[in-house]
Formats: structure tokens, sequence, C-alpha cells
């Protein structure tokens, strides 16, 4: 036997561990932490509203012990990982794609709408606060300021967000998936 078709066979060994491993999610409002694998899904759902703990330097220890320690929500596409033992409540994604991704978490979540959309800061995950407009002045850009009635800002990072262009098409491609 060909050395590719015993590491296929090994693989789909891992998804049936996998598939007999998972246990139903029923958390009004989980909280996830994602792999290394998954940056550009953590942003979309952080989007979304969710709580979304994400590094490209966890190490799978990390992972495995934020998500005990903190009841999260493993999110991975390594199935050598969600074999592993402690890995409790975990959501294997089988697409690639993050839009397919996203439509699978939120089957796998019983995510029916997004209340806390746009609630919390792309990069660090910290909830948004608004911020009086005279604040901003002087960090967005000039245009930005005339044009926009509101602004948030992230506590830790201090970055200012606002509702531009993009806004509609960002919430149409979530209302999309839903």
């Amino acid at each position: 036997m060909s050395n590719s078709a015993s590491r296929r066979r090994a693989s789909t060994q891992r998804r049936r561990q996998i598939r007999d491993k998972a246990q139903s999610l029923e958390d009004a409002c989980p909280r996830f932490v994602a792999d290394v694998m998954l940056g550009r899904l953590a942003k979309w759902l952080r989007i979304a509203g969710f709580d979304v703990l994400y590094s490209n330097r966890y190490t799978d220890d990390e992972l495995i012990a934020l998500s005990q320690q903190e009841s999260r929500i493993l999110l991975s596409r390594d199935t050598r990982l969600l074999i592993r033992r402690g890995v409790g409540n975990f959501i294997y994604l089988e697409s690639e794609k993050v839009s397919d991704q996203i439509r699978q978490i939120f089957l796998a979540t019983h995510t029916t709408s997004l209340p806390n959309l746009l609630t919390r800061c792309l990069e660090c995950n910290e909830l948004l606060r608004e911020v009086p407009r005279e604040e901003a002045r002087d960090i967005v850009p000039l245009f930005v300021f005339k044009t926009q009635p509101g602004f948030k800002s992230c506590p830790r990072c201090h970055r200012i967000y606002w509702a531009g262009t993009h806004r509609q098409s960002v919430l149409r491609t979530l209302q999309s998936l839903l």
C-alpha cells in the first residue's frame, strides 16, 4: 500500500473519531477559540458579534487550555488536534471556504439572529464603546468625520470604527448565511 493511501485512511479514521466525539452545542451565547488557520473566520465571527479568541501564535496545548478554562468552543480544521485528549466542545470545520465555515457554525450553534453585530474590535476582540464625535475629530480622516454621525472605539487597542461604505455589504453577506 502506498504512503498516500495510508495517510488518506488515517485521515478518514480521524474524521470518524471526530464525528463520534462531537457534542451538541446548545449555548445561547457561544464563545470561541480559533486555531491558527482560521484568522479570516475569526474576523468574520467578530463582525457578527461573537467573542472569538484568536492568535496565529497559539500552540495546540494553549488552544485546548483556553477552550477548557474559559468554556470556549474550539474551532479547527486540524483533525490531529481535535482527536487529542482534553478537547471537549469543538466544531470541526469541513470546508476551506470562510462562508461555508460561518454557515456551519451558525447551524451548529443554532444561531438565527445576530443581535451583537458590529460590537467587537476586529483586531483584539474587545467590546467597542461609543465615543463622542469630537473625540474622533483628530483621529479619523476629515471626510469621515464630516460624513459620519457616530464612532466607536476599542478600549484596548484604541482603533476607531464607523459605519463605512462596506457595512451594507457585510450585513447582506452575514444575513445570507443565517
